[in-house]
């Protein structure tokens, strides 16, 4: 038998008895909603609902599901985030596909899908967006899937993390209407993508100084992928670099958004383009401005 504290744990222990030895793990090393992540591992290994979990704490836990479950708690417990574990993170009300290969979906990145889905119905039941920076495709695939007369491209320079939007697509029945690109630099694109053919782009471009990328909290920095948070010196230089090359994608007055880190990178770029200039910014959840709109000219 196994031990954690002195107290031996059968390879046959109740759900209820794993989840306390796994909660008092993660407890112990300092991972946040300890009992509730207990709770994802478990629910994830042994395939149901943390209200089930709950009721039916005697539920007897086979050795297969006991070792798949210490293997996960572990990983947990030395940082990896849950997401990752059980393979799919919530965005807008969808589960997406997610793993190392990309970011984990953020709450406060709804705000920009649902800010471009406000625009997309104003402007009509058809059109053409773009998603740049695309990771999991969870803002392409979402929008997509919300207005089915809608076509996309979602770009990315990491062909890997376009493995995982092509996943996602195909998840929600939107691979047919959305094109996936990769390109480092934003002019390659349009070998693809026409110019002045976009009613709207929408991108959550790194933002990170490099020098930050050190401070980050442990789930961040040792495990979700640095390409997608190096924003360079100050954080600004591929928003500055998409600034510079995106609005000859965008039809006059189109609009384009963007996740930023806030107002001071938003002010550091703002009349960075001649072809786009800052009409309004958003703020998130915690009332951050984190997001802003500039119009192609």
């Amino acid at each position: 038998m196994q031990t954690y504290g002195g107290d031996p744990i059968p390879k046959t222990a109740t759900a209820g008895h794993l989840r306390l030895v796994v909660g008092t793990l993660f407890s112990d090393c300092g991972v946040p909603d300890s009992m509730l992540e207990a709770d994802r591992v478990l629910g994830h290994v042994l395939g149901v609902t943390r209200a089930s979990l709950h009721a039916h704490p005697e539920r007897t836990v086979g050795e297969k599901n006991f070792a798949r479950i210490i293997e996960l708690s572990i990983r947990r417990a030395a940082g990896e985030p849950s997401a990752y574990l059980i393979g799919s993170s919530f965005f807008c009300g969808r589960s997406f596909a997610v793993d190392r290969r990309v970011l984990i979906p953020r709450p406060e990145t709804e705000v920009l899908a649902s800010v471009a889905d406000r625009f997309i119905k104003l402007v009509g039941a058809q059109g053409v967006f773009a998603d740049w920076c695309t990771g999991s495709g969870c803002i392409a695939v979402t929008l997509l899937a919300d207005n089915p007369g809608w076509r996309a491209y979602a770009v990315d320079a990491s062909g890997d993390a376009l493995a995982v939007a092509r996943e996602n697509a195909a998840r929600y029945g939107v691979s047919d209407r959305l094109t996936l690109i990769e390109c480092a630099d934003p002019i390659e694109a349009r070998k693809i993508i026409p110019v002045r053919s976009l009613d709207l782009l929408v991108s959550n471009p790194p933002y990170i100084p490099s020098h930050e990328l050190a401070t980050l909290e442990t789930q961040v920095r040792d495990f979700e992928p640095a390409l997608a948070l190096d924003g360079g010196q100050d954080g600004a230089d591929i928003l500055r670099a998409l600034l510079e090359a995106l609005p000859g994608f965008m039809k006059p007055t189109a609009p384009m958004f963007f996740e930023t880190a806030g107002e001071g990178q938003i002010e550091a770029v703002r009349h960075f383009s001649r072809d786009a200039v800052l009409e309004k910014t958003f703020a998130d959840h915690r009332d951050i401005s984190r997001f802003a709109l500039f119009a192609a000219r």
